[in-house]
């Protein structure tokens, strides 16, 4: 009933374009509210609200492009087009050397058309883990039964992940062509998985500083440094790769 009064509200208020957003947020209600009422765990509710938000994203991608004639994929480069306008104007104005950062935009903006799928999984499942968290505080609010998350220390991913991660790797070396198939292909794959493993990495890094009882002020620190540091993806992705590979955490218990 609320979806449907959202809706009909989103037209009127709004216009026909705005019901994309009760649409988006109303069906991942729904999915959510079924996954919930079948207690099922929370990493298949996780993936059951990603689906979702994925299904709308494509579609919103698709409806954008037939019915506004609005390419998003071409609004993103415009984007980061003027960014890259911007930062050498700023740059020139204060007598610094922007050469390298205008490099590396630039660089960014060749593949963004290419890592578009990626980008639109990336956004689905930090979408779905937002709502989650905020669905769980007014569930728990309302004395609701809901399944606890499995804390992050012990995430981990399936040690199949290592070989996908080097199929990739082996790829690039056959040099495939800028936008073709298998360039595309490989370019996705090797996004998603490089976050996969920095996630395995921090969930080792939280796990060993609560097994050596040195609380979670460091691991926060180390995780929110990642955004200012940015080779620090680095460090931590080669530690997911050998805690995937040699089991680490089994090894500090032992």
């Amino acid at each position: 009933m609320f979806f449907g009064t959202t809706l009909v509200l989103s037209v009127i208020v709004g216009s026909l374009a705005a019901i994309n957003v009760p649409i988006l947020f109303g069906s991942v209600g729904i999915v959510l509210g079924h996954l919930y009422r079948k207690k099922s765990g929370m990493f298949a509710v996780l993936l059951g609200a990603t689906l979702t938000y994925l299904v709308n994203f494509v579609l919103i991608y698709v409806m954008s492009i037939i019915l506004l004639d609005i390419n998003l994929a071409t609004q993103l480069k415009e984007s980061l087009e003027e960014s890259i306008r911007l930062t050498e104007e700023v740059g020139g104005m204060l007598g610094g050397d922007v050469e390298k950062t205008v490099e590396q935009l630039r660089e960014l903006l060749s593949i963004v058309p290419y890592i578009l799928p990626a980008l639109i999984v990336i956004l689905s499942v930090f979408f779905a883990f937002i709502t989650m968290v905020v669905s769980n505080l007014f569930l728990k609010r309302f004395k609701i039964e809901i399944p606890d998350w499995k804390p992050f220390r012990y995430w981990s991913f399936p040690k199949s992940i290592i070989w996908y991660y080097l199929a990739v790797i082996l790829l690039f070396f056959t040099d495939p062509e800028q936008g073709s198939a298998l360039y595309i292909i490989t370019m996705n794959l090797y996004l998603v998985l490089e976050i996969v493993l920095v996630i395995q990495g921090l969930a080792f890094i939280y796990f060993y500083f609560w097994k050596k009882n040195k609380g979670k002020t460091i691991p926060v620190l180390i995780t929110i440094s990642l955004f200012i540091i940015p080779v620090g993806f680095y460090v931590i992705r080669i530690l997911g790769i050998i805690d995937l590979g040699f089991d680490l955490r089994n090894r500090i218990k032992a």
